[in-house]
C-alpha cells in the first residue's frame, strides 16, 4: 500500500461508518486513485491526499447515508442463456445485487461471484469461467437487455468485450415498465422483453410458455416469424450482434 494510500487509510479510523462502508469506500477510491489519478498523486501527493480526504468526510460522514448512495442501483443488466441472472449496477458502475431468476442463474451465482466489482468485470468474469461456459455452445445465444439512462453507452462497452464478440449475440435496451411486469412473471426483463417481441407476431405464446424456453429459442421463434413476415430473412446468427429494440418495451 502506498503512503497516500496509508494517510488515507488512517483518516478513516475515527469516522464513524460501519467497516463494510469503510472497506467498500476505500476500495473504491484506490481504484479510482489507480485509474485516473496516479501522475497527480506522484507530482502533488500532498494536494492530492487532501481531496481524497475530503471525499471520504463527505461519503463517509453521511452515515448511513453514503452506504445508501453506494447501494442504490441505478442500471439493469439482464444476462440471457439459458441461465437468466440480472445484475443491478449503482452510480459508480459497480454490482451492487446479483440474482438468478431460473435455477440454472441462481446455481451459476452460487458459483460465480459477481457483486462489487464493475458490470464490464462481471460480465467478463461470466464469459470466462468454466462453469458458465458450460451453457455457451454453438447452438445458444447470449442476450444482454441493459435498462439505464446510459444504455447506449453501457451496451457499446459490453460489446466491446472480446469474449463476447466471439459469440452469438443479441443486445437491447429496455425500461423499467417491462422490467417491473416481468418481475411480476418472475422472469428476468431481458426474457420477458424477447417474450414480449414474440408475442407480437405470434399471439398464442404465452409467459408460461417462454418460462420453458431457452432465450436461443425465443429468438429463433422470433426470426422464423420474422422471416414468414419477410423480415430479417436474410441475417446471419452466428457471430451475428443486433442492437434493437421493440414495442411499446424498448428502447428509451
Amino acid at each position: 500500500m502506498s503512503i497516500a494510500q496509508n494517510k488515507i487509510k488512517k483518516s478513516m479510523e475515527n469516522i464513524q461508518a460501519t467497516e463494510e462502508m469503510k472497506q467498500r469506500t476505500l476500495r473504491y477510491l484506490e481504484a479510482q486513485q489507480t485509474r485516473r489519478s496516479r501522475s497527480f498523486f506522484q507530482q502533488r501527493p500532498h494536494m492530492a491526499i487532501g481531496y481524497v480526504m475530503a471525499a471520504i468526510c463527505v461519503f463517509l460522514l453521511a452515515g448511513t447515508g453514503g452506504y445508501a448512495v453506494y447501494s442504490k442501483p441505478v442500471s439493469y443488466i439482464s444476462i440471457d442463456v439459458n441461465p437468466s441472472i440480472e445484475l443491478a449496477v449503482n452510480r459508480f458502475d459497480r454490482v451492487v445485487s446479483a440474482k438468478g431468476y431460473n435455477a440454472d442463474g441462481e446455481d451459476i451465482l452460487q458459483h460465480v461471484p459477481l457483486e462489487n466489482i464493475s458490470y464490464l468485470q462481471a460480465i467478463d468474469r461470466l464469459l470466462k469461467d468454466a462453469y458458465y461456459s458450460r451453457y455457451l455452445n454453438r447452438d445458444s445465444q447470449l442476450v444482454v437487455t441493459v435498462v439505464s439512462e446510459h444504455s447506449d453507452t453501457m451496451l457499446e462497452q459490453i460489446s466491446a468485450n472480446a469474449a463476447f464478440q466471439a459469440l452469438d449475440t443479441a443486445t437491447y435496451s429496455s425500461d423499467t415498465a417491462c422490467m417491473a411486469e416481468a418481475h411480476q412473471h418472475e422472469m428476468s426483463f431481458g426474457k420477458y422483453r424477447a417474450y414480449l417481441e414474440l408475442s407480437q407476431y405470434d399471439g398464442s405464446i404465452t409467459v408460461e410458455d417462454c418460462h420453458g424456453m431457452t432465450i436461443g429459442e425465443i429468438q429463433n421463434r422470433i426470426r422464423t416469424c420474422q422471416g414468414h413476415s419477410g423480415e430479417g430473412s436474410s441475417e446471419k446468427r452466428q457471430g451475428q450482434h443486433h442492437n434493437g429494440h421493440s414495442g411499446s418495451h424498448g428502447h428509451n
